[in-house]
């Protein structure tokens, strides 16, 4: 009877081996895709956000010293958000307006010492979702 009994334990223990391997399997699996599908949607969203942030460039006033810019996005955009360019060189301002609700406008107000002058060179304001440039 000895010998009846080992293939039957050796088929029951080769199942459980096969069934167990198979659950760690699925689980493993499903894991990864949850991760992966988690890291696809936070960079979905922190994209979306991203290009929900645009502006426009509505007046550069060489005479008040001053750059309006519109929100055209659909988020509002906070200071940190944007950054000044003239001839390609960053530049600071004095932001009123700020932050920035959609369809708003905002003021950059500058030194009239160190930036444009009329007709000569561009102001380039860059959004997360987007850049606008106007020349002086």
């Amino acid at each position: 009877m000895k010998k009846g009994i080992t293939p039957v334990i050796a088929v029951i223990l080769l199942l459980l081996i096969t069934i167990a391997m198979v659950g760690f399997a699925f689980v493993w699996f499903g894991r990864v895709m949850q991760s992966a599908g988690n890291s696809t949607e936070q960079s979905m969203n922190a994209l979306t956000s991203q290009q929900a942030k645009r502006i426009s460039i509505d007046n550069v006033n060489n005479a008040t010293w001053q750059v309006t810019v519109r929100n055209i996005g659909s988020q509002v955009i906070q200071t940190s958000d944007l950054a000044v360019y003239v001839d390609n060189t960053g530049k600071t301002c004095a932001w009123v307006g700020m932050p920035l609700a959609p369809g708003g406008t905002a003021t950059c107000t500058w030194s009239p010492t160190t930036w444009c002058v009329q007709g000569q060179g561009a102001v380039k304001i860059t959004a997360p979702g987007n850049t606008d440039e106007q020349t002086c």
